[in-house]
Formats: structure tokens, C-alpha cells, sequence
């Protein structure tokens, strides 16, 4: 099970932070030196559009944000939210400038290897992970409220599920596994307060 940090994938201070840099990078701040915000702009020299944005959130002389961009538009940004020297979240944005997910990494060592998308309501609703840290997807998370309900998993790598797990109260209640990789389920296993129960389902 992953989790990403907070139930909802944009904070206030990433909100804040966002526009802090755009305002700094949009407003002439150039390649050549960070101005008193800690802020640089980076332009492309073919089109002399604005490409990158760095920031340094604390004045300690080491960036921590990079901002990428398409002109005005935000791309992605890459953030070291606990000023380490490690990125641990990286922010993708669509054509509408608009957050579509938010990847972070299991392991803590600036290797993204997890994706999480927001609902409707805010909150997270589903986390895709590379088990293999390969950046291929191959585990699929499913919240609900913030909670994991369900997830599917590819576990040989043939880019078909061959292991779904359902959960009920945040806690594992039951595994099905496709055993001769045909794509359907052929053993279960429950879990439950009397230990795990086994069977064969075809």
C-alpha cells in the first residue's frame, strides 16, 4: 500500500509557492543570476521563451523548486519539500494549467516511482505504481474518501493483472490471483479473525 502525503494532492503552500514563482519568473527575472526572491528564469535562446523557473524557497543558496514551462504556461514542477537537497515531489500539470497528478517516491531517495490523481472531492483516488522503480506502471490503487479499497497488480510483467486485492477498513480482506495467467482469478485468499482462508475458485 502507498501512500502520498495528505489526502489531497495540492496544499495551500504549493498553491502559494506556485504563484510566488510565476510572478517572480514571469516578471523579468533572468538567466543569468536569481534575484532578491531567490528566484532565476531560464529562457529558451531559439524562441526566448521561458523554459525553466528556480526558486529558492529559503535563501540557503540551494534551489528547491524548479518550475518547468512553455512560455506562461506551467508544465511540471519538481520540489524539495523538506529542503534536504532531494526532490520528493514532482507536480504535473495539464493544457488547462489545472493539476492532474502528483508523483512522489516510496523509497525517500529523489527516484519518483508512484503517481497520484485527485477526485472529484478533493481527496486522492487513485495511486499508480511502478513496483519496480522501472517507471512502468504495473500496480493500479483505488481510495475512496482516502481510504484503499482496491488495487490490481501485474506481478510477471506481461502488462496484464494477475493479482487483485480488496480491502475493507483500510486493512487487507482478500487477495484473488490468476495462477495460469489467463486473465481471470483461480484462488482467493480471505482474510479474516480466524487466520486466512483458502480456495480455488475455478
Amino acid at each position: 500500500m502507498c501512500r502520498c502525503s495528505g489526502s489531497r494532492l495540492v496544499s495551500l503552500a504549493t498553491i502559494a509557492l506556485m504563484t510566488a514563482v510565476l510572478m517572480a519568473g514571469c516578471s523579468g527575472a533572468s538567466g543569468g543570476g536569481a534575484d532578491a526572491a531567490g528566484v532565476r528564469a531560464t529562457y529558451s535562446k531559439s524562441t526566448g521563451k521561458l523554459e525553466l523557473v528556480t526558486y529558492d524557497t529559503n535563501k540557503d543558496g540551494r534551489v528547491d523548486v524548479w518550475s518547468h514551462m512553455d512560455g506562461t504556461r506551467l508544465l511540471s514542477m519538481d520540489i524539495d519539500r523538506n529542503l534536504d537537497g532531494v526532490i520528493d515531489r514532482w507536480e504535473y500539470y495539464g493544457a488547462d494549467g489545472g493539476l492532474e497528478k502528483v508523483g512522489f517516491s516510496r523509497a525517500n531517495d529523489g527516484n519518483v516511482d508512484a503517481w497520484a490523481y485527485q477526485g472529484s472531492e478533493g481527496q486522492v483516488a487513485r495511486i499508480d505504481v511502478s513496483t519496480r522503480r522501472d517507471g512502468k506502471v504495473n500496480r493500479l490503487e483505488f481510495y475512496e474518501s482516502g481510504k484503499l479499497v482496491r488495487a490490481e497488480e501485474n506481478t510477471d510483467g506481461d502488462a496484464k493483472p494477475d493479482k487483485w486485492e480488496t480491502y475493507r477498513d483500510g486493512a487487507l480482506a482478500s487477495v484473488e490471483i490468476d495462477t495460469d495467467r489467463d486473465g481471470l482469478p483461480d484462488r482467493r485468499l480471505t482474510y479474516g479473525p480466524n487466520g486466512v482462508k483458502a480456495e480455488k475458485l475455478r
